[in-house]
């Protein structure tokens, strides 16, 4: 049972949708906290001020919505000592760090899921100053966000993910970069660089075994120009979809500590977030920030 808590609702969701959420978690919430404060976001990075700002004042806070509100609650509580834990409520487009720590994509079933649930400390990267969860990336990753058509997202939700992307891949093309991985030096070529912390990207679970949430590490995945056919199967594939790790055409690496720069300054997606550049300096923390989760 907590004694207070701080329910926190996407404001960029139209009012019907809003109430219609609160209706379908709140009745659950009052059977785990006392008392229960709810405050609908105003603006982007609303979330992270109160984060930032009220965390203190709470033994829980709770968010409902997609992967942009999660990054901006977790670069809230991350500055702050001793955060509380920080529940989370799909209610975005993909939700793919909730999909992540297996909670249920069906509100109410969320909501009776991780109130249930238990605490857990998960991996969190810091890129220069700021935190993700979920991913980080440069190239053909960053290039589907930025291309993404806000009509597309309305109309397809999710399915604006894959459009963009499909369409991204006929026009991407290879940059230059160097990479250091805990002292490990790699200079080369890709299409794509991805930093992943979680294990889904636009709602599908990605096909590497090695991505543990916990492990202190993250995973890193080059793609080369023929890695991008490669892509274009797992975005097309029906059926789960293997990848064969003995094929050249995208490398993996493990690190706790990475540098990244290309020859000239490319955007960085950040949870789907971009509103950075090269060059970068990514580090693993753990015990940052705990979670409630459901139970395994």
């Amino acid at each position: 049972m907590f004694k207070n808590a701080l329910l926190l609702v996407n404001g960029n969701t139209d009012q019907s949708m809003i109430q219609k959420n609160i209706e379908a978690t709140a009745g659950i919430l009052f059977k785990h906290i006392e008392q229960l404060n709810i405050e609908r976001t105003r603006y982007k990075g609303h979330t992270e001020f109160i984060c930032k700002e009220w965390g203190h004042d709470y033994e829980l806070i709770i968010i409902i919505g997609g992967d942009g509100t999660v990054h901006e609650a977790v670069n809230g509580l991350a500055v702050l000592d001793n955060p509380p834990p920080l529940g989370i409520l799909p209610g975005g487009t993909c939700n793919d760090f909730s999909r992540a720590l297996s909670i249920p994509q069906q509100l109410r079933r969320a909501t009776e899921s991780i109130m249930n649930g238990t605490i857990r400390y998960i991996d969190v990267g810091q890129i220069n100053d700021r935190y993700f969860t979920n991913f980080c990336g440069i190239g053909l990753i960053a290039d589907t966000s930025d291309n993404i058509n806000d009509n597309w997202k309305g109309r397809l939700g999710r399915f604006s993910y894959f459009v963009s992307a499909l369409h991204t891949l006929t026009i991407t093309a290879p940059f230059s970069f160097k990479l250091t991985i805990d002292g490990y030096e790699i200079v080369d070529e890709a299409v794509m660089l991805l930093i992943a912390n979680g294990n889904f990207l636009g709602t599908n679970q990605l096909p590497f075994q090695h991505i543990i949430l916990d492990d202190g590490e993250c995973n890193i995945f080059v793609v080369n120009q023929g890695g991008a056919s490669l892509l274009r199967e797992y975005l097309q594939a029906k059926n789960p979809f293997a990848w064969n790790p003995d094929k050249n055409d995208i490398r993996h690496y493990q690190g706790r500590k990475i540098e990244l720069q290309t020859s000239s300054p490319m955007k960085v997606d950040t949870d789907g977030e971009i509103y950075m550049q090269t060059p970068v300096s990514i580090t693993t923390q753990s015990e940052k920030i705990p979670l409630l989760v459901p139970s395994q």
